[in-house]
């Protein structure tokens, strides 16, 4: 699934491509894939301009006049891809595809994947594939629609996700710290990836109990969680062994070439001589090195 890195490297690109746009048709080729086909803010939508693209946890928010939204749930499989024309589907096949096309391959659209086509007054098409149809595209009246008040600060915002309000929720429970970082309810953006990635670089044992971190081991995972995020959106996101991730282009993301502990099971840790162990928790797979982890 997206994780916050990700929606945001799809936020800060949408927002650069869509604002201003005016929404010409919604074409939607799977009805459980939009929600709302019949209301009337989904023909209310028709030739509304695009405010804006905002982000909350993994949500991506595009913002309309007359008081819409989109919001757009990626999910699993879910992407996100952009085309104004027909060349750079050429230019896609060019530089995005090979001989062993996946079923994450953006080469050709729309696919037989593509669940909701949003077109623009410039021409512009705006995609949304999804192979397993479990992510969505919503029209609200209201963000409040989405439960918002029940999400954490953001992740990645050092004002909101402040730390004494870290000391606070970790103190609060003996879930394990990992669980505990997966919980959007209590810190909103991070999903599996990072919480393996931070939990290490912070060395911490993903199986601790939260309220067993003392203060200064605190404070270093906090400040660790948001340079983790920072540097994962500067490299647009990981694209994960599926690939099923991408940026709005149909390009990869790069972090998963600075992985340190996700994925690498067996593998030497780069900060000793130990190997990477692979447990489960919470039904997540769960990486960790048992020597620089405590």
């Amino acid at each position: 699934m997206p994780e916050l890195p990700e929606v945001e490297t799809i936020r800060l690109q949408l927002d650069q491509k869509l604002k201003g746009l005016k929404i010409t048709e919604v074409e939607v080729l799977n009805k459980k894939s939009f929600m709302g086909p019949t209301s009337p803010a989904y023909n209310g939508i028709r030739g509304v301009k695009v405010l804006g693209v905002k982000r909350r946890a993994k949500i991506t928010i595009i913002e309309l006049e007359n008081n819409l939204f989109l919001a757009i749930h990626l999910k699993l499989t879910g992407q996100l891809i952009y085309r104004v024309e027909e060349r750079e589907n050429e230019r896609a096949r060019e530089k995005y595809c090979d001989q062993k096309e996946g079923p994450f391959a953006v080469c050709q659209l729309p696919n037989k994947y593509t669940r909701v086509i949003i077109n623009f007054n410039n021409g512009g098409k705006l995609y949304f594939n999804d192979l397993r149809m479990f992510g969505w595209v919503r029209v609200l009246r209201d963000l409040g629609e989405l439960g918002e008040e029940k999400l954490g600060p953001e992740a990645n915002d050092e004002k909101t996700f402040a730390l004494d309000y870290f000391k606070k929720i970790l103190s609060e429970t003996k879930k394990p710290i990992k669980q505990v970082l997966l919980d959007q309810e209590k810190i909103a953006g991070i999903g599996n990836i990072y919480a393996n990635e931070v939990l290490f670089r912070a060395g911490i044992m993903p199986t601790r109990a939260a309220s067993s971190l003392m203060e200064t081991e605190v404070g270093k995972l906090r400040q660790t969680i948001i340079s983790v995020l920072t540097e994962a959106i500067k490299l647009k996101g990981t694209s994960d062994r599926d690939e099923a991730y991408r940026q709005i282009s149909g390009a990869k993301g790069e972090f998963q070439n600075f992985l340190q502990v996700y994925g690498r099971t067996g593998q030497k840790c780069p900060n000793c001589s130990g190997k990477i162990m692979r447990i489960t928790l919470g039904g997540r797979g769960t990486f960790y090195c048992s020597q620089c982890q405590k």
